[in-house]
């Protein structure tokens, strides 16, 4: 009972009361009272439990006070937080989050993570509701903010404004088609970029193809009008549509020449006979590619208009399917990139280089007069012959740019891979091609694709892909 002794005896001297010397032998029998004791059980009692709530108290308002910073989230997209409360205090029991059905997020207590897909932007408050384990089943909980911050999708800030009708040279904003090609499938995609569409501006963009089942020979062309150019739009057009017409109308001699000169390569791969094929293939592609040239010079002079107002890039590629083989040439002036693509092999054949001009964003243009000056466009003309392929795929900048970044990243297979992982197995915006599915939906999953999200990249964007 030393300790009831002790706390009387303070007691009476901070009240000041003086216990008299025949009274002092009272003290041991008052503090051994039971109601003396059932009393000083339940002063150190309520003592303690004031303790325990400012330590509670405190605890909850450290809890409060701590800082929670979590990522931002955007409109529509998937967004996970891990939220550990052990990390915020390891003494919250019960717990749970509260929020605005406008945040479209719910905590997943047993994977500790934050989830959602928001739905409107701003800045939300998200309520942590939690107990101290200190604390009892039916004590309240407490409320914690934490602060959100949804943005807007940035896809959403662009106008897709439609081009005007009336304008000289119109073209649909968006064009598509898939065709049997042989013995593979063809689909190509050609989608207007924001760019153009924020301002209502038309696709400079453009393609075409032929394949001609009696010879066996097809043709792929892509070409991109320089954004520059105020017809160059007219100028890709022009461009793709006289190479596909060069080689649909050629002499049949020139063919069976062409034919023979492969037969003989594929039988004995000498010198002499490669020189032999590829100089078949500069002259003709070389002279499909002149026409085009002069074929825009035509219209230019028609409009009283400069050659440059029409100027663009052009790709494109004659593909023949032999017993066992396939024989792939190309001509390629300007940006982009073409490539046969081979996955189980993990090779890539990049047919040609890039031009790259002094400065960023520069490049050269089939409508350019050095292009065939001294027979400079030889060195633009490639061939390859291979046992089969993955696919072969042509493309505008609006690809190579975000999907590549670099010339130099053109030929390192990882990058290639990159792209057929992201048509056709996963993709930031699970705009997924499966490439096993009727070709007609393969062009619609193109067209979707085509819509992909890269900061920064804006441009009109095509791509023909033979599998």
């Amino acid at each position: 009972m030393n300790d009831i002794r002790g706390y009387f005896e303070q007691l009476m001297q901070k009240r000041k009361v003086v216990v008299e010397k025949h009274h002092s032998s009272l003290i041991d029998g008052f503090v051994n009272d039971e109601a003396i004791i059932s009393a000083f059980n339940s002063i150190k009692n309520t003592q303690q439990a004031m303790i325990d709530k400012w330590k509670e108290k405190t605890q909850i308002e450290d809890i409060k006070s701590k800082q929670i910073v979590l990522t931002n989230g955007t409109v529509g997209r998937q967004y996970e937080f891990a939220l550990d409360v052990t990390q915020v205090s390891d003494i919250i029991g019960d717990y749970y989050l509260s929020s605005s059905e406008e945040t479209g997020l719910d905590l997943n207590k047993e994977e500790s993570k934050i989830s959602g897909i928001p739905k409107v932007a701003g800045e939300f408050v998200l309520i942590l509701n939690f107990k101290l384990k200190s604390e009892t089943k039916d004590s309240p909980f407490h409320e914690k903010e934490i602060k959100l911050f949804i943005n807007n999708d940035p896809k959403s800030l662009w106008k897709n404004a439609p081009t005007p009708s009336d304008i000289e040279y119109y073209k649909p904003d968006n064009d598509s088609t898939h065709f049997e090609f042989g013995s593979k499938q063809l689909v190509i995609g050609s989608k207007r970029g924001r760019s153009h569409a924020h301002e209502g501006k038309p696709r400079d963009d453009a393609f075409d193809f032929n394949y001609n089942e009696e010879t066996g020979w097809g043709i792929i062309a892509v070409a991109d009008g320089a954004g520059s150019a105020k017809y160059s739009r007219k100028g890709s057009e022009i461009a793709c549509e006289t190479v596909v017409d060069f080689f649909k109308n050629i002499e049949k001699e020139k063919l069976n020449e062409i034919d023979t000169a492969i037969a003989n390569l594929l039988v004995d791969d000498s010198e002499e006979n490669q020189k032999r094929l590829s100089g078949l293939f500069i002259e003709q592609l070389g002279k499909a590619a002149f026409s085009a040239q002069q074929k825009i010079r035509v219209e230019a002079v028609g409009k009283n208009s400069e050659i440059r107002d029409y100027s663009t890039t052009l790709i494109f590629a004659l593909i023949k399917k032999y017993e066992h083989k396939y024989m792939i040439a190309s001509f390629w002036v300007g940006d982009g990139g073409i490539g046969i693509y081979d996955k189980d092999k993990n090779e890539v054949y990049v047919l040609g280089t890039p031009d790259s001009g002094e400065f960023a964003g520069q490049t050269r243009f089939l409508t350019m007069s050095e292009i065939f000056s001294d027979g400079a466009y030889a060195n633009r003309v490639r061939f390859k012959i291979v046992d089969d392929f993955t696919a072969l795929i042509l493309m505008t900048d609006g690809i190579t740019d975000p999907k590549f970044q670099t010339d130099a990243n053109l030929n390192k297979i990882e990058k290639w891979n990159d792209l057929w992982k992201d048509l056709s197995e996963e993709n930031e915006d699970n705009s997924i091609i499966d490439f096993t599915k009727p070709t007609g939906e393969i062009e619609i999953d193109l067209m979707n694709w085509l819509d992909f999200w890269s900061p920064g990249n804006h441009d009109d964007r095509t791509i023909a892909i033979l599998y």
